[in-house]
C-alpha cells in the first residue's frame, strides 16, 4: 500500500497538579508549542497527563482547552495517576466530547478509526494500577484495510525474559508481537527507544521531568511496514 508517510508526535506523564502556577502546565504548554512545529498528523498521549484524580477542576478545563487548542487530532488514554477509578477524572469530564480527541478509556480495550489517516488506534483503560492488570493484553488483530495500526500502553518496561512483581507490566516479548506500527508507552520519566525490525515502540519521556536526557517527547515518521524514523526531542 502507498501513500504519504504519517507523522506522530506522542508525549506522557505530563502530571498536571495545580492553577496557573503549576511548573508542569507551563512544561506541557512548552512542549505543545514545540509539537506544534513538526506539524504531526496525530498526537498519542499514553497516560499520566493529570498527577491525581482530585486537581482541581479548573485545571481539568485548562488542559481540556489545551488539547482542543491543537490542530491535529489526539488519541489518549489514562495512566496510572489518572486511571478509571470511581470518581475519576475521566468519569466526570467526557474528554470524548473534545472534537478533535479521541479517548480510550474501556478497560477490556478500545478501538478509534481515524480514516482520513487510514489510521486504527487502541488502548485501554487502567482501573486499578496493579501486578494482574496487563496494559497490553488483548490487542486485536491487524484491522483489515488499515494503513497504519497504532497502539498505546501505560505501564513498567520489563527487558525480555525477566520477570517483575510490579504493577502494569509491559513485557518486551508483548511489545515484539503486538503488530503495532507504533506503539506509544508512558510511565517511565526517562525517553526510551524500544523500536524492532518489526515495531516502532518507546516510551516519549515527561516533557515537564529532567529524568533521564530531561524534559521530552517523541517524534516517528512512519513510511510503510518495519520503516520507522523515531526521535526523541528535548523541550528546550
Amino acid at each position: 500500500m502507498t501513500g504519504n508517510p504519517l507523522r506522530l508526535a506522542h508525549c506522557s506523564d505530563i502530571h498536571l497538579s495545580g492553577g496557573a502556577a503549576d511548573p508542569c502546565r507551563a512544561g506541557f504548554a512548552r512542549a505543545l508549542a514545540a509539537i506544534r512545529t513538526h506539524a504531526p498528523d496525530l498526537m498519542l498521549l499514553a497516560g499520566d497527563l493529570f498527577d491525581t484524580n482530585a486537581v482541581p477542576d479548573e485545571t481539568v478545563l485548562w488542559a481540556m482547552d489545551a488539547l482542543a487548542a491543537l490542530p491535529f487530532p489526539v488519541a489518549m488514554i489514562p495512566g496510572n495517576h489518572d486511571c478509571m477509578s470511581p470518581g475519576a477524572i475521566y468519569r466526570r469530564f467526557d474528554f470524548g466530547t473534545i472534537s478533535n480527541v479521541v479517548f480510550l478509556g474501556d478497560e477490556a480495550g478500545s478501538v478509534a478509526e481515524l480514516p482520513s489517516l487510514g489510521a486504527v488506534v487502541w488502548g485501554r483503560g487502567m482501573v486499578d494500577h496493579a501486578p494482574g492488570f496487563r496494559p497490553l493484553d488483548g490487542i486485536p488483530e491487524r484491522p483489515r484495510g488499515a494503513r497504519w495500526h497504532l497502539g498505546l500502553g501505560h505501564g513498567i518496561f520489563v527487558p525480555r525474559g525477566e520477570q517483575t512483581h510490579r504493577s502494569s507490566p509491559i513485557r518486551m516479548e508483548e511489545i515484539e508481537s503486538s503488530g503495532f506500527d507504533y506503539l506509544a508507552l508512558g510511565h517511565h520519566h526517562a525517553a526510551m527507544d524500544l523500536a524492532t525490525p518489526a515495531v516502532c515502540a518507546a516510551y516519549s519521556g515527561s516533557p515537564t521531568d529532567e529524568l533521564g536526557c530531561g524534559p521530552s517527547y517523541a517524534m516517528a515518521e512512519l513510511s510503510g511496514p518495519g520503516a520507522a524514523a523515531l526521535r526523541i526531542e528535548i523541550v528546550a
